[in-house]
Parts: C-alpha cells; sequence; structure tokens
C-alpha cells in the first residue's frame, strides 16, 4: 500500500481510499526470472476462444466520442480491427485465440493522471506488490476496446473470489481526447471497483508507458493498437502477455493459474 500512497501522494487520505480501496496482500515470493526487458519468452500456448466473448459489449460513448477523430498514428482502420489482429497474430480460422509469453518489462518513472484528474507515478504505481492486471485502451473505439474493457468488468467478480488484493489498470492511448472525466464515465459505464485504476496523461508518457510494455506495432508509419492483456502476480515476477481477445472466464482462469499454480 505504500507504493500506491507514494504513486498517489498528492490525493488527500479520505480521497486515496476512494481509489484504491483494497489491502496490500502479504508479500508474494518472487518469480523473477531474469529475461531481457521485453523479448523473455518462458512459454508459448494458444487458446481458442469462441465469437461469443463479441456479443453483448457494445457501448454507447455519446455525440463527443461518436464525432471523434483519432490522430493518424492511432488509426483504427480495417488492417486493425479486432479479426484482423487475431489472424495476423494467430492464424486464427473459426473463432478467437489468443497468445501466452512470459517477459520483464522496465517501469519508467513518469506522472500521469487517473480519472480523478490525480497525478499517478507509474513506476511507483507498478511497485505494488501484489497481483496487477492490465490493458491499453481508448474511450471512443469501437472495435476490440469495448470488447477488452468489457471483460475487465465482468472479470471482476471472479477475481475477488480468487484473490481480492489486485490491482487493475487500463491506460488510455488517446491522451488528448480521454480526458479524466471521460475516463470517469467510462469507468462507470463499465462498473469500475476503487481498485481498478484508469489513467491518461502526456502523449509522449502514455507512449513511453506503451513502448516499456512492447506494445507499439509499427507500419507504414502508424501505430496500430493491438489486443493485449499483462498479468503479474507479484512486482518481482515476470509479466505473463496475453494477445488476443479473451472472454471474462478465460481470463479468470488466467489470473488463478498464475497466483496459485499448484491448485491448477
Amino acid at each position: 500500500m505504500n507504493h500506491i500512497r507514494a504513486a498517489l501522494s498528492a490525493v488527500p487520505a479520505f480521497a486515496l481510499a476512494a481509489v484504491v480501496g483494497f489491502s496490500a496482500p502479504a508479500l508474494a515470493g518472487s518469480e523473477h526470472s531474469g529475461h531481457d526487458s521485453g523479448h523473455g519468452t518462458n512459454s508459448v500456448q494458444t487458446h481458442d476462444n469462441t465469437a461469443a466473448a463479441m456479443q453483448g459489449h457494445g457501448t454507447d460513448h455519446g455525440t463527443d466520442a461518436e464525432d471523434h477523430r483519432m490522430p493518424l498514428h492511432l488509426g483504427m482502420d480495417a488492417e486493425n480491427s479486432s479479426q484482423a489482429a487475431n489472424d495476423s497474430q494467430n492464424g486464427m480460422i473459426d473463432g478467437y485465440q489468443y497468445q501466452r509469453t512470459l517477459n520483464d518489462y522496465q517501469m519508467s518513472d513518469v506522472t500521469l493522471r487517473d480519472s480523478h484528474a490525480r497525478k499517478v507515478n507509474f513506476a511507483d504505481l507498478m511497485a505494488y506488490d501484489g497481483p496487477v492486471l492490465l490493458n491499453f485502451v481508448f474511450t471512443s473505439c469501437a472495435t476490440i476496446c469495448p470488447v477488452m474493457t468489457a471483460t475487465f468488468g465482468q472479470t471482476q467478480d471472479d477475481l475477488v473470489a480468487i484473490d481480492p488484493n489486485y490491482l487493475m489498470v487500463s491506460i488510455s492511448i488517446d491522451p488528448e481526447y480521454d480526458t479524466p472525466r471521460r475516463l470517469r464515465d467510462y469507468a462507470k459505464l463499465h462498473d469500475a471497483r476503487d481498485n481498478w485504476v484508469l489513467l491518461t496523461g502526456q502523449f509522449d508518457d502514455i507512449f513511453t508507458v506503451v513502448r516499456n510494455f512492447d506494445a507499439v506495432y509499427k507500419g507504414e508509419n502508424k501505430m496500430y493498437h493491438r489486443p493485449l492483456t499483462f498479468l503479474r502476480k507479484s512486482k518481482e515476477a515476470p509479466w505473463l502477455r496475453l494477445e488476443g481477445l479473451l472472454s471474462s472466464e478465460e481470463l479468470a482462469d488466467e489470473y488463478a493459474n498464475l497466483l496459485r499454480p499448484e491448485v491448477n
């Protein structure tokens, strides 16, 4: 909890409790295994995910978002649709799939802002010694982001049943549009609990974090957003990188397997 408090040091104690409304868990065992930053791979496994995960997750962001047009470097075109992303990465034929790898990532010391406009030191936030789930989204996205965010939202009950002391983080890759107010509305739309932190910030700082997680795909002078979810057991453990769309059941299973491999 000290690391979370440091990351949100500008927040009064009563407001801090509203954002980080969970107890710090006991120190978890280290799983750090010395991979090269962003490139180490311990295991690769592909899972099927049915098209049912795509159903019922549409969102209405209002006229503001509907009129919004992404900058070219954040273009969401036919080559970046949820289906194309999975086809190109995993050779999908029927249904959705995701790929699993283990990696170490170095966290940059940059300042972002949460949905209440409070400053958050990202490196301090990532020093939280407990389970962390993280993804990159943006609120006006109409393809993979609604699915990824709905999966986070729908998995919250299952995560609590497995281990409630997790930190969930969603980072906007469209910070110029995604103000704290828009993130606050987005959090409410998806019933985000107190330990789900949504972050925005300055463009360069956001993309420093994107690069930290090796989450940038460059092609034809554009950066394409990919369906990536990251899980980590503790601050010394490697990150489990999940590339592709997951259902809430699959995300809960990955969380359980990561925390309690001897049981699962």
